[in-house]
Parts: C-alpha cells; structure tokens; sequence
C-alpha cells in the first residue's frame, strides 16, 4: 500500500477544530484502494484546555503536533504553517497540503497515482493574481518579489482561474502560482522544496502588502529554484463555493472531489460544524450552485444529526 500524509495547519479554536473534525469524517468516507491515509494537524497559540478537551475525542486518528511557544511568540500563525514545512512526517510517498476549510468527497487516487508516478507537484492555479502595491502592474508584484531571491525564470504559461478568458494577458497570465488549499507533493521533492520554502516565504513579507498570500508565492519560487516539475489540476480538486466557479466550470462543478468552502457570504464556515444548533441550521439554509450541492454533500456524508456531541 502506497502512504499519502494529509497535513494541515488551524489554529486552537472551536471553529477549526470543528473543521477538522468534519475532514475527518469526509476523508475516512473515501475510497482509498491501494492507498492508506494519515492525518497531520499542525497547531500554535495559546489554547483553551476546556474547548481542547472537548474536540479531541473527534480529532483521535489524527496526529497533532504544537508549535513551540517561542516558535508562535515570534512568528504568530506562521509558526504552525511554516512547521508543515520543517517537521513532516517521514514515512509518506506524498504529502497533501489542505486548508482546514476544505472538504474532499470523491476519491482522490488517480491525483495520488499522478502525483506518485510522474513525481510532479500538482495543484489548482490561483483564483487571482496576489494583492500588490499601488502603482504595481502584475508583472511589477513579480518582479518585486523575486529580485534577489531567484535567478530561475518564471515560466507565465497558466492563467488564473477565475478571470475569464476575455481578461488582458497581463492580468490573467500566471506562473505556477497555486491555491494553497488543496497541493500534492512527491515527498521527494517536498523534501527538497521545503527548506528553500522556508528560507524564502519570511523574505516576502516586506515585498508584499497581504502577507497571507506570501507562502502561495514562497511555494511559486521554491518550485523554481528546484527545477521541480508540475501539473495543474482541475477545478475539481479545489473547487470553491464561489459563483464565479460555479458559472466557469459548470462540468467541473457536477464531478467536485474537494469543496473549498472559503467564501463566507451565505454561510460562517467557522461555525457550520461548532454545535447541534449551528448544523442544523446550515443544513436548513436555502442555497445554490456550489454552496448547496456542498451542503447536500455534507449531509450525505456527516448525516442530518449532528455527531460531535454537545458542549
């Protein structure tokens, strides 16, 4: 049996936590055949020993590890996201980076097989170029954070993929700059990519405005310094509760193996999965497009009762 290492980095609250206990559920309902599954949650920050206590018993099969305190005092949130990074499992043939917020219902092995057998890094490009500085074009917002960190050319030969067709090249053009909610690695080159990753991601702090895109574009250059090659995958693999998707990628949208429920204007995606009260009343909410076959999807695989217990 071949060995996939999900890792996900949350912080200590009721809402991720809640989170993973629904990935969980979701991710032991797959069909795995010739692959075996483990689950590696990265946590950091002061943490509520009540609120701990009560999840834990819905996080058993998965391993958790903390970030040190020291580690979390100088790096904030990064001390956990970059510890995917520094301290992964060993025994893996790949790692599978998600968002706590993602939810996979389908099988995920031809991906793995991909992935395995071809020894590429794979993932959905970007919905959208990275938040710049006034006055930066796209080109700009590149050019900034690559000057002294790579010689290796960014080949922009990928489109972001919620900007329709029709948009100007110099918006819609992309190097291999994935979304970071759902990413498969060989572990082979996960190995080698993640000290350069490491290196790297703190550089691009000052070079960019919203320092919560700077470990997508830490990933971009770290597989350019590599030379690691790369597949994208499609839409299915990362597909947002988002309308824009839903009307771009009607095809996708009917064949979704991992919901990536980020958008929050229909729903608090912290709180769907926090309490009796809050399922129910996620399960009751009258939506469309992606938010309601998701939310048919949860029901079909979690149930119409709650089943986290009661605070």
């Amino acid at each position: 049996m071949k060995r996939v290492a999900v890792l996900i980095a949350a912080s200590p609250t009721a809402g991720f936590y809640s989170q993973l206990a629904a990935f969980g559920v979701a991710l032991r309902r797959l069909d795995w055949a010739h692959w075996t599954p483990s689950v590696h949650i990265y946590l950091g920050g002061p943490a509520d020993r009540g609120e701990y206590s009560r999840w834990l018993p819905c996080l058993r099969e998965a391993e958790i590890s903390w970030s040190s305190e020291q580690r979390f005092a100088a790096d904030g949130d990064w001390a956990q996201s970059d510890d995917i990074f520094r301290s992964p499992p060993r025994d893996a043939d790949v790692i599978l980076t998600m968002d706590a917020d993602t939810f996979p219902v389908l099988p995920l092995t031809a991906a793995l097989d991909q992935v395995l057998e071809s020894g590429v890094v794979a993932g959905v490009v970007a919905h959208y170029p990275f938040p710049r500085f006034p006055g930066d074009s796209v080109s700009d917002g590149w050019r900034r954070v690559t000057s002294g960190i790579t010689r290796r050319p960014l080949d922009f030969a990928f489109s972001h993929t919620l900007m329709p067709p029709g948009t100007p090249e110099d918006l819609r053009r992309s190097p291999f700059y994935v979304n970071g909610g759902v990413v498969f690695f060989p572990k082979t080159v996960f190995d080698e990519l993640a000290p350069r990753y490491l290196a790297i991601r703190p550089q691009l702090m000052s070079r960019m405005p919203n320092g919560d895109f700077t470990s997508q574009a830490a990933l971009t250059l770290a597989i350019a310094e590599c030379g690691a090659a790369t597949a994208t995958l499609p839409m299915r693999y990362n597909f947002p509760n988002d309308p824009i998707a839903d009307r771009l990628y009607p095809d996708e949208l009917a064949s979704v193996a991992i919901f990536h429920y980020l958008r929050t204007d229909a729903f608090d995606r912290q709180r769907i999965f926090a309490s009796a009260a809050d399922y129910d009343t996620f399960l009751s909410l009258q939506l469309s497009g992606s938010n309601a076959l998701f939310q048919r999807c949860v029901r079909r695989v979690i149930g119409g009762d709650y089943p986290f217990g009661r605070p």
